[in-house]
């Protein structure tokens, strides 16, 4: 018997279609507020992988969590 198939072929491109479809449905046109959202969300899961790996949330490297750091 066939596996299953899945609509999407990786995790990356179901969260794209997430993330469009939910400004898509709040009606906005405007692309740049979806590719924000996106690596807004990447940056977090980055964040929060960081943080599973070290255990330590203040072990978290400022630009990580805020690119536009001054030094």
């Amino acid at each position: 018997m066939d596996e299953p198939t899945s609509v999407f072929r990786s995790t990356t491109e179901r969260t794209a279609w997430s993330i469009a479809a939910r400004h898509l449905a709040a009606g906005q046109k405007d692309p740049v507020p979806m590719i924000v959202d996106a690596i807004e969300e990447e940056r977090q899961r980055c964040i929060d992988l960081f943080v599973a790996a070290t255990g330590d949330r203040s072990a978290v490297p400022v630009f990580m969590v805020d690119p536009d750091h001054e030094w």
